[in-house]
């Protein structure tokens, strides 16, 4: 009984510790050099349909402000998977996972998010947060 209660507890402290160390898109998960070069690739792949200003159309849904709520709670995953299995949608899939990194990076940057020095990556994208709203500071 004992040794399970201790089982327990540090399985619970594992998951916990996980959980903190998962960072936030307000962190600053991607490079401006990495945005530009999305900006490069949304502009070659994306644009003909979510418009050059990612304001999409009638049909085709934006890729800012709206964006934020729609992904608000999962894992920067979600989206990074949904772009790389389901667009562009006159061939779903055939861009590089580098490629669809760079274009999630310009999509967080045109959604006013703060880069950082790190390069998004699409193994990163897991350890991200999707947060609508900047998180508050940590109390120490």
């Amino acid at each position: 009984m004992r040794t399970k209660m201790i089982a327990t507890v540090l399985i619970l402290a594992a998951g916990m510790a996980t959980a903190q160390a998962r960072s936030s898109i307000w962190d600053g998960v991607y490079s401006d050099a990495q945005a530009d070069r999305g900006r490069t690739s949304y502009m070659q792949n994306c644009s003909r349909c979510h418009g050059a200003s990612l304001m999409g159309t009638y049909e085709i849904p934006p890729l800012v402000g709206r964006i934020m709520p729609y992904y608000a709670g999962s894992g920067l995953d979600a989206l990074f998977d949904y772009i790389s299995t389901a667009m562009p949608l006159d061939h779903p899939g055939a861009l590089s996972p580098a490629t669809n990194a760079d274009i999630v990076a310009y999509i967080l940057k045109s959604n006013d998010l703060p880069s950082g020095s790190k390069e998004l990556t699409a193994a990163g994208t897991k350890a991200i947060s999707f947060d609508a709203a900047k998180p508050r500071a940590k109390k120490k």
